[in-house]
């Protein structure tokens, strides 16, 4: 099964832009894109630092949670 089979294109732009609670961060932090190849989901923080997580797992594990906002 690939990583991409998990979530469908356009759920996965959904996501971008939403922000993230991510553990051992106090900040709360934006998904700027997600990179189905590398299996990573980049996580975009204050002062412009952006963090690389793996893809879904950190969503399964409950590494990041989301903050969805209602649109």
């Amino acid at each position: 099964m690939k990583v991409g089979d998990l979530m469908s294109l356009q759920e996965q732009k959904r996501y971008i832009g939403e922000k993230v609670q991510v553990k051992n961060e106090k900040n709360l932090g934006v998904i700027t894109r997600i990179d189905n190849e590398r299996g990573l989901v980049y996580v975009q923080f204050k002062r412009m630092r952006e963090v690389g997580y793996p893809y879904p797992e950190a969503f399964e594990q409950g590494y990041l949670s989301m903050k969805i906002s209602k649109k």
